[in-house]
């Protein structure tokens, strides 16, 4: 986190987060997250962060699968 959101964070400003990433949801979602921050005290990196590991699978998930898509494009060839 940057000094000036930090700042933003202490006077309950509403904090800036990756605009490359802020383009890309929609604004329904972005309030969401927002008021959520603001209702958890927590900056909004951690709130995004926390929600994303709870949803994402874990990195052993992810490798079990692309295992299981690697071993069923062996098979075809």
């Amino acid at each position: 986190m940057t000094a000036d959101s930090q700042a933003a964070v202490g006077e309950g400003r509403a904090v800036a987060y990756d605009t490359r990433l802020a383009t890309r949801i929609p604004g329904e979602l972005d309030r969401r997250l927002r008021l959520l921050a603001v209702l958890t005290r927590r900056p909004l990196a951690h709130v995004l962060a926390d929600l994303l590991a709870r949803e994402l699978p874990t990195e052993a998930e992810l490798a079990d699968r692309l295992q299981q898509i690697g071993s069923g494009a062996d098979d075809r060839r």
